[in-house]
């Protein structure tokens, strides 16, 4: 190391300070190559992640910000789905049906003689259910009767409705009436 330093010391001051700053130029070249640069474009890199990952940060925030929104939406359609469900339910609940009718009939003051089902008839995406029905009550009671089955929830249609023979009961006339009730039943997909 002595002789290093000894012949240094003999190079003229000119010559040493332009080989002092060739080895920092050259030390700052190695570590501009051999560091720097692959650092450079690993921060560049790491700079485009992390972009993309705060604007998907930002576009997920933007959702849960709106989360009470869709929350009261889905909450929404879901009570309309369960009325429409009402309306034209998947099974046809036949019990529940006649339970509604029966309930409906005493309530009118109507005696049910007959309820028969039909069957049933597919349509396109419905299946309509038929059932035969016979009452006795006054013309009032019938029409009483009807129009409360028409405010059921569950679509139910009344046709071919014929009265016949009319007796007076305690000072009413009470006729036999028959008629065919028509509900219907959603289907589904490719049923």
């Amino acid at each position: 190391m002595d002789k290093i330093l000894e012949r240094y010391a003999k190079i003229p001051a000119k010559q040493r300070y332009l080989l002092v700053s060739l080895i920092v130029v050259g030390m700052i070249a190695g570590y501009y190559f051999l560091y720097y640069t692959e650092d450079a474009a690993k921060l560049q890199q790491l700079k485009q992640q992390y972009a993309t990952l705060e604007s998907q940060r930002a576009e997920k925030q933007a959702y849960v910000d709106n989360m009470p929104k869709y929350e009261a939406r889905h909450s929404e359609l879901l009570q309309q789905l369960n009325a429409k469900r009402a309306q034209l339910p998947d099974a046809a609940d036949v019990p529940q049906l006649l339970a509604q009718l029966g309930n409906k009939a005493r309530q009118a003051g109507l005696t049910i003689d007959n309820f028969e089902p039909k069957g049933e008839t597919k349509r396109e995406f419905v299946a309509e259910l038929a059932f035969a029905m016979a009452v006795k009550g006054s013309y009032h009671e019938i029409a009483t009767f009807i129009d409360s089955v028409g405010r059921l929830d569950r679509i139910i249609n009344t046709s071919g409705l014929t009265m016949e023979s009319p007796k007076t009961v305690n000072k009413k006339v009470v006729v036999d009436a028959k008629f065919t009730l028509s509900t219907y039943r959603y289907l589904g997909e490719g049923k």
